[in-house]
C-alpha cells in the first residue's frame, strides 16, 4: 500500500507537472495529519481503544477501522514525502531547463553509441564542464545531456568531447508520458543540439573502462545478429534483446503501433518481469531452496541488463523485481503484493521522476498483472483434459504463455496513456503474439549469451535462427492485422488522462481487495465501462471537428486533414514516409477522399504509394503534365488520377473543395468557416486565417501560422513554430506531429500528438 501510494503521488506529479509537486506534498501531508488526528481521537493507546469501543457501542469493526486509519495516514504521509522529493529534485533540474536558447561550450564524456532516428543522431553525454562559447568550460556539478546532431561526431563511447551546444527545454506536451517526463525519468537533466561542427575537440579516455568494453561487446553482438538473420528479423531481435531499434523499418514500427503492441520492441521492465517469471517457474522444477532460485533469477536479470546496455526503464524494472525476489526469499508466497509495494517504494525513493516513466509503469502493471492473473490463466492454458506425458510437456509452455498474457493484460492502462487511445485489435494481437514473442525473447537471450563468450559462440546459431523464425512470425502477424482499418478508439487530452488514471487506480484497488471475488468482478466491470464510456464520450466530442495533422518533417510540407473518420492528404513529403499512414491509423480513418501531390520526389512517391496501397483514395491530384510512373500506377489501382492546372479546384471531402494557387504554390480551402491556406512554395498577395507553410520568409498574412521549417528555430534545431496574434511559440520535438483543431464553431486550438 505504501509503495502504491508513493507511485500514485509521483504519477500525479508527472501528469500535473513538477511545478505542482509542492502543492501536492502539502495537500497529502495535510490529509495525513487530519487522518492521524482522527485516529488519535478514536484511540491510539490501549486505554483509548477501549474508550473508543464504548464510544462506538462496542462495534466489532472498531479495531479494524482504527488499523485502516493508521495505514491510510501513513500512506498519505509517504505520498506527501514522494511529492516533496520530486519538488526538491525539480529544483536542481529547472535551472538547466531554463537554459533554453542559450549557446554554451560544454565538456563531457560520451556514454554510448549514438541513437539514430530519422537522419539525426542522439548522444548521451555526462557534462562536467560548462562555459561561454569562446571561453574555457568551467567545472560544474555533473549532469546528463541528450545531444542532437544532424551528422555523427567522430568519437567513440567514453571519449571526452568539447563542443558548442544550444540548449532547449524538453517538450512538456503529450500528457502523463510526455517527452519531458520520459527524459527526466531516464536521467536526462537537459537537452541540446550541436550548434556547429567546427571547433569540436575529441579526446580519447586514458583508461579502458568496463562500460566501454560492455558497449563494444553489445555492438559486436548486434553485428553477429545482422550476419545470421535477414534484415527485418535481425532488426526485431536487436530491438527486443539489445534495446537497439534502429534496424526496424518505419512500416513495421507503424504496424506494431497501430496494434498497440510496440512496447514489445523496446527493452523495458515488461521484459524483465516476463523473463523473471519464466526463470522462476523453470528453477522451481529443481530441488533447490527458494533463496537460491531467487538468487539465480537475479543473476540472469543482471546479465540481461548488461546485454541491453542497462536501459533506464529496464534497470528500474530489474531493481523492482530484485526487491521482490529478496522479500520473497524471507517471506511467504501470499506476500507478493506487499513485496511489490516494497519494490515500488524503493524505486520511487531512488527516482522521484519515476511517475512519468512508461517503462516503469509497464514494470509495475506487468508484475501486478502476473500476481493477480497468472494462476487463473495458467489453469486455463493448462486445461483439464490433458493428462500424462502431454500434460507434463505442455506445462512449461502454459506457464510461459500465462506469464506473458497476464503481464500484457496488466500493462493495458499504461499502454492507453502512451497511445492516447485503445486499439480494438489489442487483445487479439497480444494473444497471437504471446507465444512467438516469448520464444523470441528466451531463445535470443540464450543465443546472445553464448555469442558473448568466444568458446561457446558456435552454439549461438541454432538459438538465433529459431528466434529469427519467431521474429518473422511476429512481423507477419503485425502486417496481417494492420490491414484492418478503423480499429483505433482515440482518446485525446483530458479524456485519455482521466481514463488512464482511472484504470491505474482501479487496478491498484484490485490488488488491495485481496481474494474478494465479487468486489474484484465489480472493479473489472468498472474498468470495461470506463474504457467504453471514454471512447463514446471522445467520439461525441470530436464529431464534425476538423483536425490538421502536421508531422515533423524538417523543411518538407506534409499536411493531413481529418474529419469524421475521413481524411484528405493535402501535401506529403519528407524523410518520414510512413508518417501519413500513422496519422491515418491514429485518427481511426476509414476512407481517404483525396491525395494531393505537389511534389513527386522519391520520398513523396513512397509516402503516396503507402497511402494508396493501404487505403486507396477518392482521387489522386497531380500538377498538369506531371509524370505518374509505374510505382504510382500500381499503387493507385482503381484510384482516378486527376491533373489540374493553377486556379482549378478539386473535392477534398464531402461539402469541401480546395483551390490550387497560382503556379501550384499551395492550395486554399474553407474548413468549418475558417479560411485555411497550405503553402508549398513562396507566394505573395495572399491572406488567410490559418497558414501551414514550409517557407521561412512567407509573405502570407494570417492570424495563426504553422511553420514546418527548422530555419525558424536555428541551425540544427528541430520542431515547429506557430504564431497567433503576433505571439510566436516554439515546440521542440523529436517525433510526433502537431494537431491544429478547428471546432464546428470555428474555434482554433493547437496541441502536440505523440
Amino acid at each position: 500500500m505504501l509503495g502504491f501510494s508513493a507511485y500514485g503521488a509521483l504519477v500525479l506529479c508527472a501528469a500535473l507537472g513538477p511545478n505542482t509537486a509542492w502543492a501536492l506534498a502539502l495537500l497529502c501531508l495535510g490529509l495525513a495529519c487530519a487522518t492521524a488526528l482522527c485516529r488519535v481521537l478514536l484511540g491510539v493507546s490501549r486505554k483509548s481503544r477501549f474508550a473508543s469501543k464504548e464510544l462506538l457501542g462496542y462495534c466489532p469493526k472498531a479495531l479494524s477501522v482504527l488499523r485502516r486509519m493508521f495505514w491510510a495516514a501513513l500512506a498519505l504521509a509517504v505520498a506527501g514525502g514522494a511529492c516533496g522529493m520530486c519538488a526538491l529534485q525539480w529544483q536542481t533540474v529547472e535551472p538547466l531547463q531554463d537554459l533554453e536558447g542559450e549557446r554554451l561550450q560544454i565538456r563531457g564524456q560520451v556514454l554510448e553509441y549514438p541513437d539514430e532516428q530519422y537522419h539525426r543522431y542522439y548522444y548521451k553525454i555526462r557534462v562536467e564542464g560548462l562555459g561561454e562559447e569562446e571561453g574555457e568550460p568551467q567545472r560544474v556539478e555533473p549532469f546528463q545531456l541528450r545531444l542532437s546532431a544532424s551528422m555523427p561526431i567522430a568519437c567513440q563511447p567514453y571519449d571526452w568531447v568539447e563542443c558548442a551546444v544550444t540548449f532547449y527545454a524538453f517538450d512538456s506536451g503529450g500528457g502523463l508520458y510526455s517527452t519531458r517526463n520520459s527524459r527526466l525519468a531516464d536521467g536526462f537533466q537537459a537537452g541540446g543540439y550541436l550548434s556547429q561542427f567546427e571547433g569540436i575537440t575529441v579526446e580519447e579516455a586514458e583508461t579502458v573502462s568496463p562500460g566501454a568494453l560492455l558497449v563494444q561487446a553489445r555492438r559486436q553482438v548486434g553485428r553477429e545478429l545482422d550476419r545470421l538473420l535477414p534484415r527485418r528479423e535481425a532488426g526485431l531481435v536487436r530491438a527486443m534483446v539489445l534495446g537497439d531499434g534502429s534496424g526496424i523499418s518505419q512500416e513495421d514500427m507503424s504496424h506494431f503501433r497501430q496494434l498497440g503492441v510496440s512496447h514489445v520492441l523496446v527493452v523495458s521492465g515488461l521484459h524483465m518481469t516476463v523473463l523473471a517469471g519464466f526463470l522462476q517457474f523453470f528453477l522451481k522444477r529443481f530441488p533447490i531452496r527458494k533463496a537460491v532460485g531467487n538468487l539465480l533469477t537475479g543473476m540472469f536479470l543482471f546479465l540481461f541488463l548488461m546485454l541491453s546496455g542497462f536501459q533506464p526503464s529496464a534497470t528500474r524494472g530489474a531493481v523492482m523485481y530484485g526487491v521482490l525476489l529478496l522479500a520473497d526469499s524471507f517471506g511467504r508466497r501470499s506476500d507478493s503484493l506487499n513485496s511489490l509495494g516494497l519494490a515500488v517504494l524503493v524505486v520511487c525513493a531512488g527516482n522521484p521522476f519515476a511517475g512519468g516513466d512508461v517503462g516503469f509503469a509497464l514494470s509495475v502493471t506487468a508484475t501486478l498483472g502476473i500476481i493477480l492473473l497468472y494462476r487463473p490463466l495458467y489453469r486455463a492454458f493448462l486445461g483439464e483434459r490433458l493428462t500424462g506425458l502431454f500434460r507434463r510437456l505442455w506445462k512449461p509452455a502454459a506457464a510461459s504463455l500465462a506469464a506473458t498474457a497476464s503481464a500484457l493484460l496488466g500493462t493495458f492502462p499504461a499502454q492507453l496513456g502512451v497511445f492516447g487511445g485503445f486499439p480494438l485489435l489489442l487483445p487479439l494481437a497480444n494473444f497471437l503474439m504471446v507465444f512467438p514473442s516469448t520464444v523470441l525473447l528466451y531463445l535470443s537471450f540464450c543465443g546472445v549469451f553464448f555469442e558473448v563468450l568466444p568458446v561457446t559462440a558456435p552454439l549461438a546459431a541454432p538459438f538465433v535462427w529459431i528466434a529469427g523464425w519467431a521474429a518473422r512470425l511476429m512481423l507477419g502477424i503485425a502486417s496481417f492485422l494492420a490491414q484492418w482499418k478503423g480499429t483505433f478508439l482515440p482518446l485525446t487530452s483530458g479524456a485519455a488522462l482521466a481514463v488512464t488514471v482511472g484504470l491505474l487506480l482501479l487496478l491498484m484497488m484490485a490488488g488491495l481487495v485481496g481474494r474478494d471475488k465479487p468486489l474484484r468482478a465489480v472493479i473489472a466491470g468498472c474498468m470495461v465501462a470506463l474504457v467504453l464510456f471514454g471512447g463514446l464520450f471522445q467520439n461525441w466530442l470530436d464529431r464534425d471537428k476538423a483536425v490538421f495533422a502536421v508531422p515533423y518533417q524538417e523543411d518538407a510540407s506534409c499536411v493531413v486533414l481529418v474529419r469524421n473518420h475521413q481524411a484528405a492528404v493535402l501535401s506529403l513529403g519528407g524523410f518520414q514516409t510512413g508518417a501519413v499512414n500513422e496519422i491515418l491509423q491514429r485518427h481511426n480513418v476509414t476512407q481517404v477522399t483525396a491525395v494531393c501531390m505537389p511534389l513527386t520526389d522519391s520520398d513523396a512517391r513512397e509516402a503516396a504509394c503507402q497511402v494508396l496501397e493501404e487505403y486507396g483514395a477518392g482521387s489522386l491530384v497531380l500538377p498538369e503534365g506531371a509524370y505518374v510512373g509505374r510505382d504510382l500506377e500500381l499503387a493507385a489501382k482503381e484510384t482516378p488520377v486527376t491533373f489540374l492546372s493553377a486556379g482549378e479546384s478539386f473535392s477534398v471531402m464531402e461539402g469541401m473543395t480546395a483551390q490550387i494557387l497560382p503556379k501550384w504554390k499551395g492550395l486554399r480551402l474553407t474548413v468549418n468557416g475558417v479560411d485555411t491556406l497550405v503553402e508549398w512554395a513562396g507566394t505573395t498577395g495572399q491572406n488567410c486565417q490559418v497558414l501551414f507553410t514550409n517557407q521561412q520568409q512567407t509573405q502570407v498574412n494570417s492570424s495563426l501560422s504553422v511553420w514546418q521549417t527548422d530555419a525558424i528555430i536555428g541551425e540544427n534545431g528541430q520542431g515547429w513554430t506557430f504564431s497567433q496574434n503576433g505571439e510566436s511559440v516554439v515546440l521542440p520535438v523529436e517525433d510526433g506531429c502537431l494537431a491544429v483543431e478547428i471546432a464546428p464553431t470555428g474555434k482554433i486550438t493547437a496541441r502536440r500528438e505523440s
